[in-house]
């Protein structure tokens, strides 16, 4: 069973959406994309630093749900309890293990 998020197959699908809008718009200054459980941001930006090295990728969450935010501060996986957002695609209470060193 493959997680929803955590898993290097997810990471390496959920890159080739980056890569079809890199094929598409050509490079970019910068790329935001959602932070759930990571999988999302570590594909793009694995795909960016191939394709567009000097694109700035940038994870945004819902501030409720910051445990990106916290974990990239502690410089280790920050579990939190479970946020209340209308951005259920980013309710998550920790990023993946195979997520957080990419991102």
């Amino acid at each position: 069973l493959i997680p929803p998020y955590d898993h290097p197959d997810v990471i390496a699908g959920q890159g080739t959406a980056t890569l079809e809008l890199f094929q598409e718009a050509g490079s970019l200054d910068a790329l935001y994309v959602c932070l759930g459980g990571g999988g999302l941001l570590a594909g793009a930006a694995l795909a960016a630093a191939e394709c567009a090295p000097t694109c700035r990728v940038v994870g945004v969450e819902p501030e409720a749900g910051n445990d990106g935010q916290q974990s990239l501060a502690r410089g280790e996986v920050v579990t939190i309890e479970v946020p209340k957002s209308i951005a259920d695609g980013a309710v998550v209470t920790h990023l993946g293990a195979h997520n957080f060193p990419v991102i």
